[in-house]
This record gives structure tokens, C-alpha cells and sequence, in this order.
């Protein structure tokens, strides 16, 4: 298992990221050296975090290693053992453990004469407990005693009440001077135990502890042990520790160098190297808002193991330095994360006129709520950073284009990926748009995966059509530009297929439909082409269009050159086709409306009534063509309800309570577009078609009653008008 996902130390020099090697064999060497140790005792020292049992991992390693290289010397005869003091909560019970830790080990050293007189020696810690010791004057057994894995009949066996314990300490003194081998025993973690537990492991090394041939090496922060000494012992303080260790060694603090270095070995580690064209990006992100916050090796291994789990749901589909930077917040700035996570719409897209003055810092004080003080400046910076609408400066929608392109946090599709480490339905994966952009010119898988995406739907109801749009209007520049006219006419030709209404905006502020976000998309794909170029690709691409596509194109080259009234002409570059090519289009446009009048498939068409007037607009403004077409449909009762649907819309409207509570539910409205003046169709003939279709009884309910509806909204809307 990788560290970064376990958060475990480092077990060999070669996961050393951090350059502790020469440090690691200093200790070594120090403790291989000791000549005759008498309870002799090293502290290893660091603050949470800084890899102190990494530490102890290397100096194991170490003496390992050299005790292998030695063969029959003396290092052979160093024991090291490591009594794991947190396993056991309770001072009864880290005293058993210990006792029974040291009997363990010297009896596999030194045999059951040294386990006999441990005894003794550990008759008064023992008994200066308080359940252990009533324990022993009852003779009862105790269940702490389990921990220790022995029960009464441990305790039976180690107290001889025949010797007194100034001899079993001389007694184990002796073997242990004689004996041919030194002990290392390791405590490590001593600051994850309490006050009074730490205190205890203390004692026991400085009492029970104190005999030939053992050196011990503990592990602990000294600031926190001597802030628990001088509770319990206030006129101590440091005095306290200095009487039991010989020496310290402080772990050394990692270079801001190499803490930088590790997670950008880890990032790159769990997720793959960014691209060259976000190097600078990165750099800003990583020193800004990533570096400050990884003060620690632990600090380091907490985020990698964060983005090991968080990553891979997400893998890039989001920008690299967004997602570790917001990772690094949700650890270390919980605060921050969430005030950004509950404004999004504060902090996504770019910020309006007169939002808020340059220097007004006061746009930052909703975020800075629970981020202590000394911070402050470092989480600003990380705002402006990730959220480009809180920078002093403003930007324009191309800029919002581009870190669209980037799949930016600051981006309001992209914002719910990030948080919700799922990937949007307002965006496609990287590698689906990656593919599309890569076969643009393949005229079938284009047209395969527009249908698909047509079948697809999102939460709020629409298709992921529109999502396509807006995705590809983005990535325009990675189109190849030989495949512009192939991916235009698998556009051009499925129009009619993913022209799907549930895709048009609603609404007060709606704005685009399929066919609008259709002319953006092609707009920007031949922007940097010559009018005669747009115009060859435009006209191969139109040869198989669908109609209704056609016919909105048609009118747009039209309308380029013949503007309707209170629009100028448009300036020659901004042209969709040359001016001899629109009556070709137009005439082409023209001849599929006829041929679809007579199959009966123009009805299909949505947007029936922009049709009709535009096959009037085509036939130079005469609308006997149409007139005449709309006359014959009005004899079946199936053509008249298309046509009635076609000249019908809905409107919404909320009675805002002036005078009262208002409305919080919209009130729906038929709105019929039957002007006086429609010269495409007779209307006399049309109302007295709908009447005739009330008369009869053979119709539907549903079809009656949306007659009855556009017969009662025409009658509103002629008594307006006659007012």
C-alpha cells in the first residue's frame, strides 16, 4: 500500500523525500557506539507531524544494515525491541505491558533466571497502584491484569517474598552486566498517550528501567511532555525530563524545498503530470494557495492520501491545480471551503459592472469567518486565485471561454464537480469531447453521437444536446480545419433530429435554442476562414441539410445582405456566404419547402409559423404560395390542429402581492399569434375549421378542449385590440 493512502511511516532510505539519511545515521552511530549502557536514555523530539516514526523506521533500518555488514561482532549482540505504548490505555495497564514486555525480551535473551528477578524489581511499582496493589494484599485477581496476558498467576509468579527487592535488582543487574548482549528498546508515540500516562512510562524507564546494558530510545514531542510534566509537577518543569534523558536529537524540519518537492512527487504520483500549457497556472495555484499549508511531512502524506481517494472520480475532468488546491482547503481551511461551497453563485463567472469597488475588501469578509487572523492574507490570496470575480480587476466572457476551456472551478458548470466529486450533467468527460473533437471529420460518428446525446436526458429534463454545443463552442481551436465542412454537415443534416424543444431555453431570460447554439457553433469554427472559404464549406455542407436547418440558414445569408427594417447591413466579414452565393441557397431552400408542402412533412416542422413566413419571405414577400398551400390544409381536421399548435404558445406569470401576500406558484396563459393582418392564412376559414371540429364528435378530449382554449385566448386578444 502506497504511504500517501496509509498515512504510515517511511520503512527505507529510499522512500526518504525528505534528505534525514545523515541525520538517521548520526543516531545510528550513536547508539551502536554506547559502551556500556546503563539505562541509558535518547529522546527523539519533533512536533506532530514531522515524521518521527519515519525516523525511528530509518534508525531500525540502519542498525539492521550494519549489523549485517559486521557479521560476528559485537553489533550482533544489540537487541533492538519496541514496546508499543499505546496500545494500552491506563497506567495499570501500560505497567503490565511494559513488565511483561521486558520479561519477554530478556527471557529470549537471558532465560528464565532474568525473568525471575524482574520480579522484584517491579514489586513497588506494582503495588503502588491502587488496584493492583489491593489487588495483592487480597490476593485476588484483576481483569487488567489480562492485558498483560498473565492474570494472578503472573503476578504469583513474579513476587518472591523471601527477597527483598534491593537484591532482585542486584540480582538482574548482574546477569545483565554479564550477559553478552545490549538492549534497544523504542517507545514511540509517548504524545499520543495522556498526561498521566505519558508520566508513567517516565517513571518506569527511570526506575525498572535503569539497569546495565539497556539504552532507550523514546519518542515524543518535549514541548507537550513538559507541558504535561509541570501539571503534575509544577515545580519540575523541564527538570523533570533532563533527569531522565541524556540526550536529545530534534528532528530536523524539512526544507520548504523538499516539502514542495514531495507533493509535487505525489500529485504527479496519483495524478499524472499536468499539461505544459498549465505549467504557469500550476505554479501560481501550488505556491499560493498548496505550498503554505504543507508545513509537515504529515501535512504532505494527509493530502496525498486525500486526492489517492478523491481523485479518481473526477480524474481529469477537472483543472489539476483547482482540484488540489480546493483539497487543500477542505483539509487545512474547513472554513474557507465551506463559505466558498454555500456561494457559489458569488464566486463563479466574472463579475459585473460596479459589483464592488477595486479596493473594497470587504467582498472578502463572508469567507474569512473561522480562518484565524494570521491567515487572513493567505486566504485571499487563495480566493482571487481559484475565483478570478473576487480579483480587483475585471475580465470579459472570453476570458470565462478559456478557463471553460481549462474546466476552471471558477466556471459555474464546473463548480459542482468539484464539490460534489462527481462529474456535472452541465459537462462531458474530457475524454468523450477529446474523441469528438479527434473524429470531427467522421461524418457518422458525429452524427451517431449528436443522436445519443439527443436520447440522453439530464436532471432537469433537457438532452445533453446543448451540453455538445456548448462544450465544442469551447474547444473550436482543437477542430482540425480540414474537418470543419464534414462536421458541419453531420450537423446540418441531424438538425431536425436534436432540434428537440425540451432543449430551448424558458423563461424570462431564455436566450438560445438548438438552432441558435447551432449558428454560435459554426460562427466560431469559421471565423478565421475568408468569406469565399466559409462559403465553400457552407454550401457542401448545406447539400443534404435538414429543412428546417436550411431554411434558417437560407434566411440568415439573406438577411445579410436584405436586413429587415432597423438593422444595418453586415459588414462583409462577419457574412455568412458571398452575396452570389445566397440566391443558390435561397432557390435550394425554396424547392425543399415546396417538395415537404407536398409529402405533407412540412407540418412536422417545429416552428411551423418562421416556415411560413419564410417560404413568403423567399417568394419575394408574395404570399399567394403559402396562402394557397394553408387553404388546402384546412379541409383536415389533423392539419388544421398541427397548424392551431403551431400558432399556439404558453406565458407564465406570479401576482406579486402588492396588496397582499402574492403568489409562489406561476399562473400558465394561452397566447395565440392570429394577427388581423397574417396574409398567410385565411383566417375566417381557419376560426370556422376550428368551429367545425368542436361540432364534431368523433374528436378527442384532449384536442376539444385545446380548441376550446385557443378559440377563448383569439377572442381575448381581438377584445384587447378593440379597446
Amino acid at each position: 500500500m502506497p504511504q500517501y493512502l496509509s498515512d504510515s511511516p517511511i520503512e527505507t532510505p529510499d522512500d526518504d523525500r525528505y534528505g534525514v539519511a545523515g541525520f538517521v545515521k548520526s543516531i545510528a552511530k550513536s547508539i551502536i557506539n554506547l559502551h556500556k549502557p546503563v539505562g541509558t536514555v535518547i529522546a527523539l523530539n519533533g512536533a506532530w507531524g514531522s515524521g518521527k516514526s519515519s525516523i525511528v523506521n530509518l534508525i531500525r533500518t540502519e542498525i539492521s544494515a550494519a549489523q549485517s555488514e559486521a557479521g560476528k561482532s559485537e553489533l550482533e549482540k544489540l537487541v533492538v525491541t519496541e514496546f508499543k505504548c499505546w496500545w494500552f490505555r491506563g497506567e495499570e495497564a501500560l505497567l503490565l505491558a511494559f513488565l511483561q514486555h521486558m520479561s519477554g525480551m530478556l527471557k529470549a535473551s537471558l532465560g528464565d533466571k532474568a525473568l525471575n528477578t524482574v520480579a522484584g524489581v517491579s514489586r513497588p511499582l506494582l503495588q503502588a497502584t491502587p488496584t493492583i496493589g489491593s489487588a495483592l494484599a487480597a490476593g485476588t485477581a484483576n481483569p487488567l491484569w489480562t492485558v498483560a496476558g498473565g492474570g494472578a498467576g503472573l503476578l504469583e509468579k513474579w513476587f518472591f517474598k523471601d527477597e527483598t527487592v534491593e537484591k532482585a535488582f542486584k540480582k538482574l543487574s548482574k546477569f545483565l552486566a554479564d550477559a553478552n548482549k545490549r538492549f534497544l528498546v523504542i517507545i514511540d508515540d509517548i504524545d499520543r498517550l495522556s498526561p498521566d500516562e505519558a508520566l508513567a512510562i517516565f517513571r518506569m524507564v527511570k526506575s525498572v528501567g535503569h539497569l546495565p546494558n539497556i539504552t532507550y530510545l523514546l519518542v515524543f514531542d518535549r514541548e507537550l511532555a513538559e507541558a504535561a510534566v509541570k501539571v503534575k509537577y509544577p515545580s519540575e518543569g523541564p527538570h523533570f525530563l533532563e533527569k531522565i534523558v541524556q540526550a536529545y536529537f530534534d528532528v530536523p524540519v524539512p526544507n520548504r524545498t523538499d516539502l514542495n518537492a514531495a507533493v509535487l512527487s505525489l500529485i504527479q504520483e496519483i495524478c499524472g503530470s499536468f499539461p505544459e500549457t498549465q505549467r504557469t497556472r500550476m505554479g501560481n495555484v501550488f505556491f499560493d494557495v498548496i505550498s503554505p499549508y504543507m508545513t509537515t511531512p504529515r501535512h504532505v502524506a494527509r493530502l496525498g492520501g486525500a486526492i489517492s481517494v478523491t481523485w479518481p472520480a473526477v480524474a481529469n475532468n477537472v483543472n489539476l491545480a483547482d482540484f488540489i488546491a480546493l483539497e487543500t482547503l477542505r483539509l487545512y481551511e474547513p472554513a474557507l471551503f465551506k463559505a466558498i461551497r454555500e456561494r457559489r453563485h458569488l464566486v463563479t463567472g466574472i463579475r459585473s459592472d460596479g459589483e464592488w469597488g477595486a479596493r473594497n475588501d470587504a467582498r472578502f469578509n463572508p469567507y474569512l469567518e473561522g480562518v484565524a487572523e494570521a491567515r487572513h492574507s493567505l486566504a485571499k490570496n487563495a480566493l482571487q486565485r481559484l475565483f478570478p470575480r473576487l480579483e480587483s480587476v475585471g475580465y470579459t466572457s472570453q476570458s470565462l471561454g478559456r478557463w471553460d476551456v481549462e474546466r476552471r472551478v471558477c466556471v459555474p458548470k464546473h463548480f459542482d464537480t468539484y464539490l460534489r466529486s462527481t462529474l456535472s450533467d452541465e459537462t462531458l468527460p474530457v475524454d468523450k469531447i477529446s474523441e469528438l473533437v479527434r473524429r470531427a471529420g467522421d461524418v457518422e460518428f458525429v452524427k451517431q453521437a449528436f443522436r445519443e446525446a439527443g436520447r440522453t436526458l439530464r436532471r432537469n429534463g433537457t438532452s445533453f444536446v446543448p451540453v455538445y454545443f456548448d462544450e465544442l463552442t469551447s474547444h473550436v481551436d482543437d477542430v482540425a480545419r480540414q474537418d470543419v465542412g464534414p462536421f458541419l454537415r453531420a450537423l446540418f443534416e441531424i438538425h431536425g433530429e436534436i432540434d428537440l424543444a425540451q432543449d430551448a431555453d424558458r423563461g424570462f431570460m431564455a436566450m438560445a435554442d438548438t438552432t441558435l447554439r447551432l449558428h454560435w457553433l459554426m460562427r466560431r469554427l469559421t471565423e478565421e476562414l475568408t468569406i469565399d472559404q466559409r462559403t465553400a464549406v457552407y454550401q457542401g455542407a448545406l447539400e443534404h441539410a435538414s429543412l428546417g436547418w436550411l431554411i434558417d440558414f437560407a434566411r440568415s445569408a439573406r438577411g445579410d445582405y436584405q436586413p429587415e427594417e432597423n438593422s444595418g447591413p453586415t459588414p462583409p466579414e462577419r457574412c455568412l456566404v458571398t452575396q452570389e452565393a445566397v440566391g443558390p441557397i435561397v432557390d435550394h431552400a425554396l424547392a425543399a419547402m415546396r417538395s415537404a408542402a407536398v409529402d405533407g412533412s412540412l407540418l412536422a416542422l417545429p416552428k411551423l409559423v418562421f416556415v411560413l413566413y419564410s417560404w413568403r419571405l423567399f417568394n419575394g414577400s408574395d404570399p399567394a404560395e403559402v396562402r394557397a398551400w394553408t387553404d388546402g390544409i384546412l379541409k383536415d381536421n389533423r392539419m388544421v390542429l398541427t397548424l392551431m399548435r403551431a400558432l399556439t404558445a404558453s406565458s407564465y406569470s406570479v401576482g406579486m402581492g402588492f396588496a397582499g401576500m402574492g403568489d409562489r406558484v406561476a399562473t400558465a396563459h394561452i397566447q395565440v399569434f392570429v394577427p388581423d393582418d397574417m396574409d398567410i392564412l385565411d383566417l375566417v376559414a381557419f376560426r370556422a375549421a376550428l368551429e367545425r371540429i368542436q361540432a364534431e364528435r368523433n374528436v378527442d378530449t384532449g384536442s376539444l378542449d385545446a380548441v376550446k382554449a385557443f378559440l377563448e385566448a383569439w377572442d381575448r386578444k381581438r377584445a384587447e385590440r378593440n379597446r
